[in-house]
């Protein structure tokens, strides 16, 4: 079984995709009307939420994971 991500002899950065992909842009905005943010990716994929704690993550997240997801359909 090979697990890139038991490895030591890797660094750390080594594991994570590059956040400068244009393929997942994350822009983010605020309704104050309905008190909630929204988030939009170049991607197509939307999120909403009243927490900023979540919307963070989720940005954080998406522009990470994105590209892994991509690769993973192909």
């Amino acid at each position: 079984m090979n697990l890139p991500f038991l490895r030591r002899d890797r660094h750390l950065t080594e594991l994570h995709p590059p956040l400068h992909d244009t393929a997942h842009r994350v822009t983010s905005s605020f309704t104050v009307g309905l008190c909630r943010f929204e988030l939009e990716c170049t991607c197509g994929a939307r999120f909403d939420t009243p927490y900023i704690d979540e919307a963070l993550e989720y940005h954080e997240l998406h522009e990470r994971l994105g590209p892994l997801a991509d690769r993973l359909s192909a």
